[in-house]
């Protein structure tokens, strides 16, 4: 019990609380400025095409039940702009990882699998098996003779 606390002040000292209480806030933040976007200004653009002024009003009732629709459509806009930026983020960070390493992914070799291995183990044998069986031939030759 006494590791998992020390543990756990490890994590809390190392500053990992710290950053994601940071990135939790600023993107809190940003997920509240893409929502103003999205209904303040693509909402509004999509209801001028549609016929509808309104179009988080855009409602479906069927029975006593109302499908907000246009609450829904406005959410996933607001949905896959944040995972677009998010991935220009990611893309533009690794991106500047890589230069500053100077190192590119792409033209690294990947590990050999497990088949590569057992080959080149294969041909290593039967290469210091080769040339061991000449020589017995040989010398048999020779005994011949």
């Amino acid at each position: 019990m006494k590791s998992f606390f020390k543990e756990f002040r490890d994590f809390v000292a190392d500053g990992n609380i710290m950053d994601m209480a940071i990135a939790f806030i600023m993107g809190g933040a940003f997920q509240t400025l893409l929502t103003a976007l999205v209904d303040d200004i693509f909402m509004p653009i999509i209801g001028i095409f549609t016929g509808s002024i309104s179009f988080t009003e855009f409602v479906f009732h069927i029975g006593p039940a109302q499908i907000k629709m246009g609450s829904f459509i406005s959410s996933t806009i607001t949905f896959l702009l944040t995972a677009f930026v998010i991935f220009l983020m990611i893309k533009s960070m690794n991106k500047a990882r890589q230069l500053a390493t100077g190192k590119n992914p792409e033209d690294e070799e990947a590990d050999p699998t497990e088949l590569e291995v057992l080959q080149s183990i294969l041909e290593q044998l039967e290469q210091q098996n080769t040339p061991t069986s000449n020589k017995q031939t040989t010398s048999q030759q020779n005994l011949e003779k």
